[in-house]
């Protein structure tokens, strides 16, 4: 019964049909509920519906469930997602930064996780910090050649300037990315 119910809620995921993959993932959770799989799953559902704090009690669970030992990069840096949308910057930066420590561990820097990492040290006014990220993520996104995430990272490397004082050096960004990418900006 389990696979039918977990193909329809992928394909209801997939298709955007998120209040159909929430009622499937619930029901399977009611069939497995000691599977941290069938949880994190419904909880990308819920940051994707905007109900933020459910989400995170079902990322939650799921780490309650997994193997102590066992981390997921896509859970932290999902229920990092979630708590930027509770306000809650400090829950943010703390899974950012695990995902991130854990990506280095295995060989790869994430630049999109970078970059939000900077969105929530900007929101907490950690402006050279969120400076740093934007900086390192800009680098990343340059190497994969991902023109759009460079140019979104640096622009908004751009702005913290702009927020640290530093008009010279923001105009200065933002003037090299007009050039990179004109109408972009």
């Amino acid at each position: 019964i389990r696979a039918p119910r977990a193909d329809r809620a992928r394909a209801a995921y997939r298709g955007k049909r998120l209040d159909e993959a929430l009622d499937l993932l619930t029901r399977i959770i009611s069939l497995e509920p000691d599977n941290g799989t069938w949880y994190e799953r419904r909880a990308q559902v819920l940051v994707d519906l905007k109900r933020f704090k459910p989400a995170v009690d079902d990322f939650d669970k799921a780490v309650s469930l997994y193997d102590p030992n066992f981390r997921s990069l896509g859970l932290l840096s999902n229920r990092a997602l979630a708590y930027e949308g509770l306000s809650d910057w400090e829950g943010a930066v703390r899974d950012y930064s695990d995902a991130i420590r854990l990506s280095r561990e295995i060989g790869g820097v994430p630049p999109y996780v970078l970059n939000s990492r900077g969105n929530a040290l900007a929101s907490l006014g950690r402006w050279e910090e969120a400076l740093i990220d934007y900086n390192e993520a800009t680098s990343v996104f340059q190497v994969m050649r991902n023109l759009s995430g460079a140019i979104y990272a640096r622009s908004n490397a751009a702005l913290t300037l702009a927020e640290l004082g530093r008009d010279d050096d923001a105009i200065r960004e933002m003037e090299a990315v007009s050039r990179r990418a004109a109408g972009s900006i």
